[in-house]
C-alpha cells in the first residue's frame, strides 16, 4: 500500500494532534504538485497560511510555511495537516474495502460497559436495531428530522432563559433587537459543543442548576472514537450513533448516507466537518444528488434563527466543492466576518464578488461598524485579517486603499495602526511584516 513513510514521528505528538484536528475540519486545501515532488497547499484559520512540502519516494525531504511559528521551526501543525491530507489521499486509492467502522467502535466499547453480560450482537439483532431506531427517528426524511430539531432546539433554548434574560423585558423592544443585531455580527467563530452536548448541559442545568460545562475538548471523541464511551449520552450522537453502527454492521450505504447528511446539516462545531469527507467516501456516483439535497435542505434551515449561526461541515462542503451562490447566500446572513472567510469561494462569481467587495468596503470604511467598536489589539488584529483576506482576492492596491480610508477614521488608534503599518510603506511584498503580526499573541494560529 502507498503511503508516506513515517512522517507523524517529525512532530511533536501535540503539534500532530493539532494537525490532524485542522485535517479533520477540513481546513487544509487540497494538496497541489506544482513540479515534481514538490507540493503545496493552503491552511485556513484565522489567516490563509502557504504551506510546501517536498517528498522523494514516499519520503519528507524538507518543508515551509508562513505562519509565526514556522518561521522558528520547520515542523508546524499546518505541515502536519498538509502531509496527513496527502497520506490520507494515498490510502484512499489503494484501500480495497473503506467502509466506515467509526460508530461501530463506539457503540461496542459502550455496550461492552453497559451490558458487560451481553453476547455478541449478530446481523439479525442488527437488523432488529435498524429498524426500531428508524421507525423512532425516521432519517429518510431529512427535512421532517429538520423541522422537528428546530422546534426542539427553540424549546430548548427557551427553557434556558436565566434572570439576565428576564431583566431584558424592562428594556425596549428595538433595545432588545439591536443589542440581539450587535451579539449576531460578533458570532462568527465554531462552537466548541455539539448540538446534542448543549441538549445535555441544558437538561443539567434545569436539573442541577448547575453551570454550563466549559471544556473546549469535550467533542474530542467525533475524533477518536476510541476515547470509550461508557454512557449513552457521551456517544456522539446517542441514539442516532447506535443507528450509524447498525448502518456499518449491515454495509448500508444509503443509510449511511442519510444520517451523514444530517450530521453536517446540524453541525457546529470544528470536528464535526470530518462527515463530508465520511459522505463523500461513502456516496460515490451518488455524491452530486447528496452535495445538492444538502444545499437544498441548508437554505431552508438557515431561515430559522434558532440555529447556530456558523456551520463549519457546511463551510468545509461550500469550500472543497467550490459553490460561489450557496456559499454567498450562507454568509449573506451571518457575521461579515462569515462573508470575509468564505470570500475566497465567493470570488469564483464576479457579480457576487463585486457584490461581496461593496458590503465589505462599506463595513471597513463604516466607523460605526461591530468592527471598531473597542481600540483593543483583538479588534485590530480582527480588521487586519479583513484587509488580508481582501487583498488575496481583490489585489493589494485595494487592500491598502481600504486601510488609508481606515486610519483616516481613527488616526490616534496605535493599535490599529500597528496592525496595519505593512501597508503603508507601499511595498507590495508585506510578507515581512506578516511573519512578527501580532496573531501569535493570544491566536490559536500563532501556537504550534
Amino acid at each position: 500500500m502507498r503511503h508516506l513513510d513515517g512522517f507523524y514521528e517529525l512532530f511533536d505528538p501535540k503539534v500532530y494532534d493539532r494537525g490532524h484536528a485542522y485535517y479533520d475540519a477540513g481546513k487544509v486545501d487540497h494538496p497541489v504538485e506544482i513540479s515534481e515532488g514538490l507540493w503545496h497547499a493552503v491552511v485556513r484559520g484565522s489567516e490563509d497560511y502557504q504551506v510546501d512540502v517536498r517528498l522523494r519516494h514516499g519520503k519528507v525531504v524538507s518543508a515551509a510555511c508562513t505562519c509565526p511559528y514556522g518561521q522558528r521551526v520547520t515542523y508546524c501543525k499546518h505541515v502536519a495537516g498538509v502531509l496527513i491530507s496527502l497520506d490520507e489521499s494515498l490510502r484512499r486509492e489503494d484501500s480495497l474495502d473503506s467502509f466506515p467502522r467509526e460508530a461501530s467502535f463506539c457503540v461496542d466499547w459502550y455496550l461492552m460497559k453497559e451490558f458487560p453480560t451481553r453476547k455478541k450482537l449478530k446481523e439479525l439483532d442488527w437488523r432488529t436495531v435498524r429498524i426500531l431506531l428508524e421507525r423512532l427517528c425516521n432519517p429518510q426524511d431529512l427535512d421532517g428530522m429538520l423541522f422537528h430539531e428546530g422546534i426542539r432546539l427553540s424549546r430548548a433554548q427557551s427553557e434556558m432563559i436565566d434572570e439576565d434574560a428576564v431583566s431584558n423585558d424592562a428594556r425596549s423592544r428595538d433595545e432588545r433587537h439591536r443589542a440581539q443585531t450587535r451579539a449576531r455580527r460578533n458570532e462568527y467563530e465554531p462552537r466548541t459543543r455539539t448540538l446534542f452536548e448543549e441538549y445535555e448541559d441544558g437538561y443539567r442545568k434545569k436539573e442541577r442548576g448547575n453551570r454550563f460545562r466549559k471544556d473546549p475538548l469535550a467533542n474530542i471523541r467525533l475524533l477518536v472514537p476510541g476515547l470509550m464511551p461508557t454512557r449513552l449520552n457521551e456517544l456522539p450522537h446517542v441514539w442516532l450513533t447506535i443507528l450509524e453502527a447498525a448502518y456499518e454492521h449491515l454495509h448500508d450505504e444509503k443509510g449511511l448516507r442519510h444520517l451523514y447528511a444530517y450530521y453536517i446539516l446540524i453541525a457546529q462545531t470544528d470536528p464535526e466537518a470530518v462527515y463530508v469527507e465520511r459522505l463523500r467516501r461513502i456516496s460515490g456516483r451518488h455524491w452530486n444528488e447528496d452535495r445538492d439535497m444538502i444545499t437544498a435542505l441548508h437554505r431552508k434551515r438557515d431561515r430559522m434563527p434558532r440555529w447556530a449561526p456558523v456551520n463549519p461541515a457546511y463551510e468545509r462542503l461550500l469550500r472543497e466543492e467550490r459553490l460561489p451562490d450557496e456559499a454567498f447566500n450562507y454568509a449573506l446572513t451571518k457575521s461579515p466576518d462569515v462573508m470575509i472567510r468564505m470570500l475566497d469561494v465567493i470570488a469564483g462569481d464576479s457579480e457576487k464578488a463585486q457584490w461581496a467587495e461593496q458590503y465589505l468596503r462599506n463595513t471597513l470604511l463604516d466607523p460605526d461598524s461591530v468592527l471598531y467598536e473597542s481600540d483593543t489589539v483583538e479588534s485590530a488584529a480582527r480588521v487586519g485579517r479583513w484587509i488580508r483576506r481582501s487583498e488575496t482576492v481583490y489585489g493589494y492596491d485595494e487592500a491598502r486603499a481600504l486601510v488609508a480610508g481606515i486610519l483616516d477614521m481613527f488616526p490616534r488608534r496605535k493599535k490599529l495602526h500597528d496592525e496595519l503599518s505593512e501597508y503603508l510603506s507601499g511595498e507590495q511584498d508585506g510578507e515581512q511584516g506578516r511573519e512578527s503580526m501580532s496573531s501569535d499573541e493570544g491566536d490559536d494560529d500563532g501556537k504550534r
